[in-house]
């Protein structure tokens, strides 16, 4: 499969983790806030991943759906 743009690898790779392919490189491979939130809510909620969250309204909703974490507020609560 030809993945040709950034939203595609985020897409492939976190259906790739959904589905018990969760290794280090395809977690590096998903870098938009929007995944990063899904994994951790549907997946494992992994310092990992939800640390690198930088969206304001993802942070949000990790905060208000996942885990109340103080670090994951400060980015929505600027």
């Amino acid at each position: 499969m030809k993945l040709t743009n950034e939203y595609e690898i985020n897409v492939w790779a976190y259906y790739q983790c959904l589905h018990g392919n969760d290794t280090k490189e395809i977690r590096d491979l998903i870098i938009h806030s929007y995944w990063i939130y899904l994994y951790c809510k549907d997946i494992r909620d992994i310092k990992e991943m939800w640390s690198r969250i930088i969206d304001p309204y993802y942070a949000k909703c990790y905060y208000d759906n996942v885990n109340k974490r103080l670090e994951v507020r400060k980015i929505w609560d600027k």
